[in-house]
């Protein structure tokens, strides 16, 4: 996405998703008409080594995605990565369509330094060309994506350190709604569809529309914070309380003390997300949502969902047709594949 590592080598990209909790990557090639998932993987994070989005300790987190790389073949050398949080913008901007790409280029910075609250020098920019604008046939519409060079600089340092080479970094968003349009149907095109990832510790709204995102929202909640309470009502440490959890060896009173307390906030942060794009200046009406993200995997959450909010609730599958080349990688992601969207995202990035 970013200017400087657009080089793309022959043998594909490995996706790698940098969530607080554990990284996550895939490898895909594509033959025989069909994707290939060639390997996933995924790894734990120590708690405090991600923290909203940013990473604290390079050198630990280089070892992990080392590690990592061990599961993956050795033709895979190149790696696709995303940022996102409050350091990462994305800007629909007009702009005449006579321009041509040095021009265009100029025009984007001049109205980037106007209107992104970064100095230039300390961001990447990176923009594309979207299409016609709707009312203006002059002009065209064009997508700008900026993020601050930290956020991004560190990832690569940990990934081009661990023995891969970053050549592509993508916007979060962009790559979530990549992996997400494998299950669309066709008459989702023109209707809103919500993608929601909730993830360790962070929760993300996406509403897609005529293969474009046209609102975005985030909040700091996942899995983590129902960690979190878990250890607060029964006293044991965020390390107990995630065990048990993933080991569904839970109190016996956890799931009303608890589980439910934590759904019920889940569904009133997208309800409320959802009444704050219905309420803006816009004529979409969202038809769909689409659940992406380990924090989704709580049958008791879909359920809900589906119970209180007005559209059709969906979890994320797409690898239905895939190929695999480990029968252990089909058994992995056909229990828990929503929570590899991000990094499955990237990597189509080195098959289309």
């Amino acid at each position: 996405m970013f200017s400087g590592f657009k080089k793309m080598g022959p043998s594909g990209v490995i996706g790698i998703d940098f969530g607080s909790d554990s990284i996550k990557a895939m490898a895909i090639s594509k033959g025989h008409g069909t994707y290939q998932i060639d390997a996933v993987g995924e790894a734990p994070v120590t708690k405090g080594l991600i923290v909203d989005n940013r990473l604290e300790d390079v050198a630990k987190l280089t070892l992990v995605i080392k590690q990592l790389r061990k599961n993956f073949p050795a033709n895979y050398r190149n790696a696709a990565i995303a940022v996102t949080g409050a350091d990462v913008i994305t800007k629909v901007m007009t702009m005449n369509a006579d321009l041509d790409e040095l021009e265009l280029e100029a025009q984007v910075e001049l109205e980037a330094e106007s209107s992104i609250p970064f100095p230039l020098d300390e961001i990447f920019i990176d923009f594309e060309i979207i299409g016609p604008n709707a009312v203006d046939k002059a002009a065209n519409d064009i997508l700008v994506s900026a993020a601050r060079k930290e956020r991004v600089l560190s990832q690569v340092q940990c990934v081009d350190e661990s023995g891969l080479k970053t050549t592509v970094v993508d916007v979060a968003s962009h790559a979530l709604a990549r992996a997400t349009e494998l299950v669309f149907s066709p008459e989702d095109y023109d209707q809103g569809i919500a993608l929601v990832d909730i993830g360790a510790s962070q929760m993300m709204l996406n509403i897609f529309y005529q293969g474009n995102i046209i609102f975005t929202r985030s909040k700091n909640h996942g899995g983590a914070t129902c960690t979190q309470m878990i250890a607060d009502r029964y006293g044991f440490s965020f390390t107990e309380a995630e065990k048990m959890k993933l080991e569904g060896n839970l109190p016996v009173d956890c799931d009303i003390d608890v589980i439910t307390p934590f759904i019920n906030q889940t569904v009133n942060h997208l309800r409320f997300d959802l009444r704050m794009f219905t309420n803006a200046p816009n004529t979409v009406e969202v038809k769909k949502l689409i659940l992406t993200g380990g924090g989704q995997l709580m049958p008791e959450l879909v359920q809900q969902l589906k119970d209180e909010l007005e559209v059709n609730v969906q979890v994320a599958d797409p690898y239905l047709g895939f190929e695999f080349k480990n029968e252990e990688d089909k058994t992995l992601l056909s229990q828990s594949g929503a929570k590899y969207m991000m990094a499955l995202g990237l990597a189509l990035r080195g098959v289309i």
